[in-house]
């Protein structure tokens, strides 16, 4: 006897979650037809029950109730095939509060039976139209409450607290289903949000994505700060993204886990396998490791949700705070967004690993190619310089000098070629070492007085970077010497933000007035290869270029 009676509220919730997926299935035109046949159907069904109810207008009912009837009927068998939100519904729910209207004034005035269908018009109307159609229904059927209470408080029998309870009914009805209908829509408006997840930014830089992907996440929920912890599973090494409308800030963590605090609070972010609501403790935590960061303010009492993501590579959690929903929305919502977060993680790291490996195979052919071809050329040219100086020692010094610049350039190649040859490995280096050393190359190779300033502390970047910077140096001061005959360059460079501005200052003629003031087509394709700014500047005289290159975003 245990087992079915502990087996029937489980068939009963079968029965139930049957019940409301037919529900739901349900075309809502049809739903609404059949609802108002029902309607008429008990009303005729009541009458034939009980004929002395109504004892005054009974045969204007009957035929009211017949012609009803038969339309209701109609709309059943034919039920209308424009959209259900369609403006053009409104006409039938004017008829069908017409005749409820007439039938009400016809039997009883406020005291009639037929009263209680009148929410018949509010309820298809918020099915429909939602909040709108809720406060449209409610002004409706308010209208006709009032055309018939009037008259039957004026006849000499007072009936006023039948409006007042009436009235107050049919309008606590409206803010009820006013709310079912703007929740409705609430959500509807989230999940097309949702559906409409962006793909384009995971093209562009960490930073760049991450933005567009937490602006997109906020818009969803109703959240203006996100911030998303993510580890990588074979290094262990941590980052942490805090948006914050409109801003983001994007670091690694990999210094700041010797804090305790900050520790506790990404390890138990790690632990969220489902979302839920943070208790006040863990809110605690969590503002308390990002004021250690220097990132914005949490207040203890927010209200944080928390979904955690996993993947084959990475593994980490999402943090919405102050989301405007209700807590059961944005914990199902939040799981869904973290998910997908998580995914696209793992989808730019597969795009900037595979990025990554055709890169390093084409700076290993690049590099092969640069030994087998440049390199023996340069040596080749070496040794005859070498062998011209011994025959002509009046000429000496100077092939001396010119051989030593072809040295100093095979030692570059050589360079290069060692550095890209392995490539599993990116070597960081001093920036302003790199950059003045590469200034004094610079003046021996064009014969003019090159001065080099570095504003700032000490910087280490990615060698392949700090390359990029040198090449940009070395085609600034080219176009300076051959198309602007000057004898002085003056480099400099200084961070600001996230991005290091060289400029390029000579002393030489200027911009070109036939060009078009854009400069080297070389520099500019390869600041738009970077994705930085340039800009020029006439000098007296002279010609000043700027250039911004966004090094901590090309490093992530």
């Amino acid at each position: 006897m245990k087992g079915p009676i502990f087996a029937q509220p489980r068939w009963l919730w079968s029965q139930l979650e049957t019940a409301r997926s037919t529900l739901l299935a349900s075309d809502p035109n049809r739903l609404i037809s059949f609802g108002r046949f029902m309607t008429v159907a008990f009303a005729v069904l009541a009458i034939w029950l009980d004929p002395t109810q109504p004892y005054l207008y009974h045969t204007e009912v009957h035929y009211l109730l017949t012609f009803y009837l038969g339309y209701s009927a109609l709309m059943l068998l034919a039920p209308s095939r424009r959209r259900v939100d369609s403006p053009a519904h409104l006409f039938s729910h004017v008829f069908d509060t017409v005749i409820f209207g007439c039938l009400a004034l016809l039997t009883n005035e406020l005291t009639s039976p037929f009263f209680v269908f009148l929410p018949f018009t509010l309820m298809a109307m918020t099915m429909r139209w939602g909040l709108g159609g809720a406060i449209l229904g409610a002004f409706f059927l308010e209208l006709v409450l009032y055309a018939i209470g009037i008259p039957d408080i004026l006849d000499g029998e007072s009936e006023v607290n039948l409006l007042v309870v009436r009235s107050a009914f049919l309008l606590l009805a409206a803010l009820m289903l006013g709310y079912f209908g703007a929740y409705r829509e609430s959500s509807r408006q989230r999940l097309t949000r949702l559906a409409r997840w962006p793909l384009e930014p995971a093209l562009g830089s960490r930073r760049t994505w991450l933005k567009e992907l937490c602006l997109h996440a906020g818009s969803v929920i109703g959240s203006k700060h996100i911030i998303v912890v993510w580890h990588e599973h074979e290094t262990n090494q941590a980052f942490l993204a805090s948006w914050q409308t409109p801003d983001l800030d994007l670091r690694e963590l990999s210094a700041a886990l010797s804090s305790a605090e900050i520790d506790a609070a990404i390890s138990g972010a790690y632990d969220c396998t489902t979302a839920r609501v943070l208790r006040d403790g863990e809110v605690q935590a969590v503002a308390h490791a990002l004021t250690r960061l220097g990132l914005p303010e949490v207040l203890s009492s927010s209200f944080v949700v928390s979904a955690g993501f996993s993947g084959l590579r990475l593994g980490g959690a999402v943090l919405l705070l102050e989301p405007n929903c209700r807590w059961e929305e944005a914990v199902a919502l939040s799981e869904i967004i973290a998910t997908r977060i998580g995914a696209e993680l793992e989808r730019l790291d597969l795009i900037a690993r595979h990025s990554d490996d055709v890169r390093a195979a084409e700076r290993n052919r690049l590099a092969q190619d640069l030994h087998d071809s440049v390199l023996q050329d340069l040596t080749a040219t070496s040794l005859r310089l070498h062998a011209l100086g011994a025959v002509t020692p009046a000429d000496a010094e100077r092939l001396r000098e010119i051989e030593k610049l072809v040295l100093e350039q095979q030692r570059r190649i050589r360079r290069f070629v060692e550095d890209h040859r392995d490539t599993a490995v990116d070597t960081r280096v001093e920036v302003a070492e790199e950059l003045r050393a590469h200034a004094g190359e610079l003046s021996r190779m064009w014969e003019v007085a090159v001065r080099f300033d570095w504003r700032g502390g000490s910087m280490l970047l990615p060698r392949r970077l700090v390359y990029d910077l040198m090449q940009l140096l070395s085609e600034a001061t080219s176009n300076a010497v051959r198309h602007g005959a000057a004898s002085s360059v003056h480099l400099s460079a200084r961070m600001r933000g996230g991005a290091i501005e060289l400029t390029v200052v000579d002393d030489g003629s200027g911009l070109d007035p036939r060009c078009d003031g854009t400069g080297s087509v070389s520099l500019r394709a390869r600041m738009h290869h970077l994705g930085g700014a340039m800009s020029l500047s006439d000098q007296a005289p002279g010609l000043a270029v700027r250039l911004v290159v966004p090094v901590e975003e090309l490093a992530a």
